[in-house]
């Protein structure tokens, strides 16, 4: 029972489907009975108005020859009277009334005629009595000094009007649940094609992230396929690049760790206190750069997977930071810093994303650039300018040095080879384009960095 209940409880698209059909259905169907309730209603009080009229006018020319008063009832027991002629006389005086006067005398009257001692005022008249309310018509015929009265049950018609309503709701009505059935099948049909869809979604998973095939779903489901097929999409690029991650970090990590190991057996073989300095130096350098490594490869996979909210952003007070990141090391090397440019221009960006870019980019420079060179920082409206004095990188292989773990040939200066990867996907996350370029003088190597938000 609480399993149906449960079930009753959850959205279900034919259940609304259904509800949405049958509701205005049935409100049709009391819009159709209201209208020809009330159309009948309108046509058959003409229809009984008119009888009455001509009633009156029967009776008119029946009475013309009557000279003397008298007061004549319709009796059933009439004798000498057929058993049918004696039923149309009982249905009559339970229907139907009249009165005629002449000079102001009743002159023939129905048995259950009216018991009022004056006529009528000429016209239409609804008047209730111990025998219901009746409809009274009024013939006045004043050269004649004749008054006739017609009258008739207003049960009679209301009994036709009744039968008719009843006539054309009643087999509606019972018809309901027959067209509730076969809209709730024509809607179980319909979904059909909805079914086979998510039964083609259900069937995708970590191992089987194949697109849908777009021209197969309903036309109904063209962009929910086509949306599902991109977060497939995403959640394929998520899954590659951790599995890149994994075995880049499982590849990479092997050489460093491997050093530290050989370093840790060098300081326990080591004889005299200068040879365990010398070897402990050694270790901390390998532990460095597998921390080093390792905190780059957090970068990257970090960078794919966070979503990077910009705000205005200072350039100047953010590069001052990045290189108060990096003075320790560039203090190390004697690397200067020259910044110019308007110290208040500012970019709508991430302040994490831009500190990653400019990070790695001064690491870089100073890891390569000559002992005791300077680096050069100009800023500009939108666009920062790098350059840095050391061997550059030849124009072939610019494109390359973007990619992760890709160094160049015959280079000596520590590293992985994750740096500039980094950048060119911070920089795409931030909106900002990233080019390399020879200085005009011909030395070392420049980096524009142009943010176009």
């Amino acid at each position: 029972m609480s399993h149906l209940i449960n079930r009753l409880r959850r959205p279900s698209i034919t259940r609304r489907l259904l509800i949405g059909a049958g509701l205005p259905l049935i409100a049709l169907l009391i819009a159709i009975g209201t209208v020809g309730y009330n159309s009948a209603r309108f046509e058959i009080d003409e229809v009984y108005d008119a009888q009455l009229v001509t009633a009156a006018n029967f009776l008119r020319y029946y009475s013309t020859d009557m000279h003397t008063p008298q007061h004549t009832g319709i009796e059933p027991d009439v004798p000498n009277l057929t058993p049918g002629s004696r039923l149309g006389l009982a249905e009559y005086t339970r229907w139907r009334r009249f009165r005629v006067w002449r000079g102001g005398h009743l002159i023939l009257a129905s048995e259950n005629g009216l018991t009022t001692d004056a006529p009528l005022p000429p016209g239409y008249h609804n008047i209730r009595d111990a025998g219901g309310t009746w409809r009274f018509f009024t013939l006045n015929v004043p050269e004649a000094q004749v008054v006739i009265e017609a009258g008739e049950n207003i049960k009679a018609r209301q009994e036709l009007i009744n039968s008719i309503f009843w006539g054309l709701i009643l087999p509606m009505t019972l018809a309901l649940p027959l067209i509730a059935l076969v809209i709730w099948r024509g809607i179980v049909w319909g979904l059909k094609d909805l079914r086979g869809f998510a039964a083609s979604v259900r069937e995708r998973s970590a191992e089987n992230l194949t697109p849908i095939d777009t021209q197969a779903a309903p036309s109904e489901l063209q962009t929910l396929a086509t949306s599902i097929n991109g977060l497939l999409q995403t959640i394929a690029g998520s899954l590659e690049q951790e599995r890149l991650f994994t075995d880049n970090a499982a590849h990479e990590l092997r050489t460093p760790l491997a050093a530290v190991k050989a370093q840790t057996e060098v300081v326990a073989g080591a004889r005299t206190a200068r040879e365990r300095a010398a070897a402990l130096a050694e270790l901390q350098k390998g532990v460095d750069r597998a921390a080093r490594l390792m905190d780059q490869l957090l970068t990257l996979a970090r960078l794919r997977h966070t979503a990077w909210l910009a705000s205005e952003l200072n350039m100047w007070a953010a590069l001052e930071q990045a290189v108060r990141d990096v003075y320790l090391e560039a203090e190390t090397r004697g690397t200067g810093f020259n910044i110019t440019g308007d110290a208040s221009l500012a970019i709508h960006a991430n302040p994490v994303l831009f500190g990653i870019i400019m990070r790695n980019l001064l690491d870089n420079a100073i890891k390569y650039a000559p002992e005791g060179s300077d680096i050069d920082i100009r800023l500009s409206p939108g666009v920062i300018e790098l350059r840095d004095r050391g061997p550059g990188i030849p124009e072939a292989e610019r494109e390359k040095v973007f990619l992760r773990f890709y160094r160049l040939k015959g280079t000596r200066a520590p590293g992985s080879g994750l740096g500039l990867a980094i950048v060119r996907i911070a920089a795409g996350q931030l909106g900002c384009d990233v080019e390399l370029f020879t200085p005009p003088d011909g030395s070392g190597l420049g980096v524009r960095l142009e943010f176009h938000a």
